[in-house]
């Protein structure tokens, strides 16, 4: 039987959070001497056997730690919240699970600004980022900034080769996935219900970005950040 993988943000520690604890005891039935998985989400692989289990306390001793090679590229995606945290949520769960290094949750013109703090909330996006790592078996955790401008990103300096996934009626541009490959680090802009404004758009464009297409259909915001991630990956297989 494979051992259950658990997340620690320090595995030298030996001790699960809380949240994991209580996984572990409560839903596992976990019992001292059980041999288990534990990442640091930066890398880090493992193997530890368990001395000590109680419903806020879990401690465990590792006993072989393995490195493990992250990809080489990273992909990051830029996005507008939808107003529907169980959307956002959804959203950032597969993104995970697809395999993404970072997620920006970005504010826009088109923005729903006052439910903004209520639709993507910092803790509750971690926990589900955890658990999507976790259950997808990677143990790099990828990074989740919320609140940051599109015009404040678009100020930063960037190693990342953006691309901004917007296409004017009657215009072409190429898809993501054969405009992405070789690249090592890419940034995409996925726009909010209701789209970039023309303005956010030309700003993107003169500071770099290329506008790319996701495919001939109209996605919604969650899809496209989907489809943007998957297609970054398919353009280095």
């Amino acid at each position: 039987m494979e051992s259950p993988l658990f997340y620690t943000p320090c595995i030298n520690d030996g001790l699960l959070p809380e949240q994991e604890a209580y996984h572990a005891a409560k839903v596992l039935r976990a019992r001292p001497g059980m041999s288990i998985m534990v990442t640091d989400g930066k890398g880090t692989l493992g193997q530890a056997v368990l001395t000590e289990v109680s419903f806020k306390r879990v401690c465990f001793q590792p006993s072989e730690l393995l490195p493990v090679s992250p990809r080489p590229y990273k992909v990051r995606i830029a996005v507008a919240p939808t107003r529907k945290p169980e959307r956002n949520e959804w959203m950032l769960e597969k993104l995970v699970e697809i395999g993404v290094d970072e997620i920006l949750f970005i504010k826009t013109v088109h923005t729903h600004l006052e439910s903004f703090g209520r639709v993507v909330n910092q803790e509750r996006m971690e926990k589900i980022a955890i658990s999507a790592m976790k259950q997808s078996g990677q143990f790099f955790l990828p990074g989740i900034s919320i609140g940051i401008s599109l015009n404040e990103l678009l100020e930063q300096p960037r190693d990342a080769v953006g691309f901004i996934a917007y296409v004017p009626e009657k215009a072409t541009a190429p898809h993501l996935a054969k405009a992405s490959p070789g690249v090592a680090d890419t940034l995409v802009l996925i726009g909010p219900e209701g789209d970039f404004s023309k303005e956010e758009v030309q700003a993107a464009l003169d500071s770099g970005f290329g506008m790319v297409s996701l495919g001939s259909t109209r996605l919604r915001t969650e899809t496209a950040a989907i489809a943007a991630c998957h297609a970054v990956h398919l353009g280095h297989l």
